[in-house]
């Protein structure tokens, strides 16, 4: 019981604002320029505020590696049913011909005194994918791989890349697809463009994945003018309705 709450605790925290972040990024009509930035969030969920806090930034290691991260850390009463969970993403990207590459994604969860790390290795001369897991011993050991003949990406680069507007210009009223690491099955997330109007940008994004119930439900955006993200919500059979504001930038 408790592994399910954790597994649907990391859906609803960070794959709804993460998946939040790359949706609303899509909608620039401008190409964006690398460069440092934090931004702050903090989640709620239902009649628990301040349930979690997120940061997201991005930090530039020479003249073409940058890595992104994403950390999420729980508060209070979700904390306690957590064991105080903390988990970080991380992704090491390369700029090829305007586009981030990624090299290396890793998650890494903390609870209760027990951690959990899995590390995504990109190998493009080769043209694999491997999953690495780190064991009790403390080795990382592959677990599994796949053939990387197609345009993958992990949800931090994805993030970027679109921001950078690699994956094109996108209109209101438009469908995008971009696709997920396929592990342990396909995934793909489905971006709906609502209304464009100055001052009030909206859109949905919904997360497909098999089996079904690994699937995230539609997370709804709000964002200002320059594209960066203010609001989102969805719903979770545990708490109801799961939402998150911005609270700082630097």
């Amino acid at each position: 019981m408790q592994q399910r709450f954790l597994g649907r605790y990391k859906s609803i925290l960070f794959g709804t604002w993460l998946a939040a972040l790359q949706l609303l990024t899509a909608l620039t009509a401008s190409a964006w320029t690398l460069q440092p930035e934090t931004l702050h969030y903090t989640i709620d969920a239902s009649i628990f505020k301040d349930a979690a806090q997120v940061t997201v930034s991005l930090r530039q290691v020479d003249h073409e590696k940058y890595e992104g991260e994403v950390s999420v850390a729980t508060n209070g009463l979700i904390a306690f049913c957590t064991a105080h969970r903390q988990d970080r993403y991380h992704t090491t990207m390369r700029l090829v011909q305007g586009r981030l590459q990624p090299l290396i994604y890793l998650e890494e969860s903390r609870w209760g005194g027990k951690q959990r790390y899995l590390e995504y290795r990109f190998d493009y001369d080769r043209q694999r994918l491997e999953l690495w897991r780190r064991g009790q011993d403390g080795i990382l050991a592959r677990k599994w791989e796949k053939e990387l003949t197609a345009t993958i990406y992990d949800p931090i680069s994805a993030f970027y890349n679109f921001r950078l507007g690699v994956l094109g210009k996108v209109k209101g009223g438009k469908t995008l697809t971009v696709a997920g690491i396929p592990y342990p099955h396909p995934e793909t997330m489905t971006i709906r463009l609502g209304p464009q109007e100055p001052g009030n940008r909206q859109a949905t994004l919904t997360i497909r994945a098999q089996p079904q119930e690994n699937a995230i439900a539609p997370v709804h955006i709000r964002f200002d003018d320059r594209l960066v993200p203010l609001s989102a919500w969805t719903k979770t059979p545990e708490f109801g309705q799961v939402s998150g504001r911005l609270t700082g930038r630097e």
